[in-house]
This record gives structure tokens, C-alpha cells and sequence, in this order.
């Protein structure tokens, strides 16, 4: 069965962010970050980090510095009893600011694309709408949104951005928190508390303290979306399978039997070239030929 997971943002959502980090020695947690991811460890989610690194594109840091980073940050974290599951990072970035051509590209894994939400599920058999997506920008929201996750805005002590400035990208995340710590009490317990309902023109955020209600038809069509969503995930993997079951023996032997044919068929002509019989390897070659199509006869069958 597929597995809930959260997804989280690296810089100013779990680590600071002087800029284009590059020095391993530098990674500083945020307050309280290592202790919410530990939480998420002991709920049972697949903790994924999902981070932009156009630094790379732009020549201001290798993607061995990137590894030694990352490789820093896993330490820390299990330092203190958490573990990150997967880590997925895009180094790409359009237009003249990339610097390295390899790397100039636009691409799919690029947040507010949910690319790499995208390729973690398939890669780590999730569900995504029973997933959740937290960062402290527009594009991760959007990227969640996109992924079919609930989203979570950690808006940090002068880091963010405003309401009106998500509103105007078109992004709305379903809750807002002011640290990582508070968006993992959310996902561990979604606040459910009367409110009323929002107006035309209100953009805020729901936050911890000023949720929607939930009603028992939106929980029941929650639990609708999470059992397709898994139905889906069951169908993919059922392919996968049937994808690999057409490698069989049976094909295995055919094609070791065209090599033998052709390989007789070419020593043959070698010998008439040659001015030497060669009755007994193209009859061979023929032989070999009748059994490949056989084999693959009955295995069709």
C-alpha cells in the first residue's frame, strides 16, 4: 500500500539560508527543525526534501559541493534522532543567469513544477493526496498543489512572503505556520474549529489558530481521494510488473538462438566465398531460424 509522506523545502524551512550555500561547515538547522522532523520519523511519513538548486546552473557551487551539503545535513539531523528518507534537487535553471550550458534548461523537476513530488512517488510508492507539501515560498506551494498535496506555508521570522504577494502568483496553501515545528503539528493533528466561511475577497492563509471546519462529507471525500489515489498507485505498479513478466525465458532462448542463426549464416557465406562447402552451416542457420520461431510462437500462445 502506498505510503504518506511529507515534503519538505531545505532552505528557510530546515536549514538557513546565507545564499547560495556552498560550505558544508555552514548548514546551521533552525530552531526546532531536527525535533519536527523526528515527530514526522516517528508518525510513520516518508520524510522528502524537495529543493531548488539553481546554484548549480549558475557556477556558484559544484554538485560535489552540493553532496558534501547534503551528506552534512543528514548528519546533523541524525545527531539529534531524525532522518530524512530521499533527498531530490534541481540544478537547473532557464536563461542567461545559468552560466554552466549543461545545466541551462528549463525543466520539469524545477519547483513550482512538481516534478520531483512527481518522480518521488514513483520512485517511493506514495500517495500524494494524502501527502503533504511544506515550504516557505509560493513555488512550493504551487508545486504541492500541483502534486495533489496539502500544503503548509512556514512564513519565518523575516523570511516569506506576504499574503497579497501568494495571492498575486496564484497560490494558495491550505494552512500557514510560523516555524517547521508548528507545520508538523498541523499534519500530525489538522486543527478542525468553527469558522465562518471565507469571503470573495479573502486571501489569508488558514492558519493553526483559524482553521475551516471540516465536514464530515469533505472527510469522507478526503478518504475517497486517498483510497483512488492508492487504487491508482496499485494500477501503476501492476503495470510495472507486466512490463518486466515480458522479459521471459522463453524470449531469453529466442534471442540466444538468432545469434547462433545469424552467426552460422555468416560463417556459411565466409566458406562460399572461400570456394568450400557450406551445406552443413547454413543448414544449421536454417535450423536454428525454424526453432526462434517456434519459440516465439508458443510464447505468444
Amino acid at each position: 500500500m502506498a505510503q504518506r509522506a511529507v515534503f519538505l523545502d531545505r532552505d528557510n524551512t530546515i536549514i538557513s539560508d546565507p545564499g547560495y550555500l556552498s560550505d558544508p561547515d555552514a548548514v546551521r538547522l533552525l530552531p526546532g527543525a531536527a525535533e519536527a522532523i523526528r515527530r514526522l520519523n516517528q508518525a510513520g511519513y516518508v520524510v522528502v526534501v524537495a529543493t531548488n538548486q539553481s546554484g548549480v546552473a549558475r557556477g556558484r557551487i559544484t554538485e560535489q559541493q552540493l553532496a558534501a551539503i547534503h551528506q552534512r545535513l543528514r548528519e546533523m539531523l541524525l545527531e539529534q534522532g531524525a532522518r530524512i528518507d530521499a533527498l531530490y534537487y534541481c540544478p537547473y535553471l532557464p536563461g542567461v543567469d545559468a552560466t554552466v550550458p549543461r545545466f541551462r534548461k528549463d525543466s520539469p523537476l524545477r519547483k513550482p513544477e512538481p516534478g520531483m513530488l512527481l518522480r518521488a512517488a514513483e520512485e517511493m510508492d506514495l500517495a500524494l493526496a494524502a501527502s503533504w507539501m511544506i515550504g516557505d515560498s509560493a513555488r512550493d506551494v504551487t508545486a504541492g498543489r500541483r502534486a495533489g498535496c496539502r500544503t503548509i506555508l512556514v512564513r519565518q521570522s523575516g523570511a516569506g512572503q506576504t499574503s497579497g504577494a501568494m495571492a498575486e502568483d496564484g497560490c494558495q496553501p491550505d494552512f500557514a505556520a510560523a516555524s517547521l515545528g508548528e507545520a508538523v503539528d498541523i499534519v500530525l493533528s489538522p486543527p478542525i474549529v468553527d469558522a465562518p466561511p471565507p469571503s470573495a475577497t479573502d486571501t489569508e492563509p488558514h492558519s493553526a489558530r483559524a482553521a475551516p471546519s471540516v465536514s464530515a462529507d469533505e472527510r469522507a471525500n478526503d478518504a475517497l481521494t486517498a483510497t483512488l489515489a492508492d487504487l491508482r498507485d496499485l494500477l501503476r505498479r501492476i503495470e510495472r510488473r507486466e512490463r518486466q513478466d515480458d522479459f521471459s525465458v522463453a524470449r531469453l532462448l529466442a534471442t540466444l538462438a538468432q545469434m547462433l542463426a545469424l552467426a552460422a549464416t555468416g560463417w556459411g557465406v565466409a566458406m562460399l566465398v572461400a570456394g568450400r562447402a557450406a551445406t552443413d552451416w547454413l543448414l544449421l542457420a536454417a535450423v536454428l531460424q525454424l526453432m526462434v520461431l517456434a519459440v516465439l510462437a508458443m510464447s505468444r500462445r
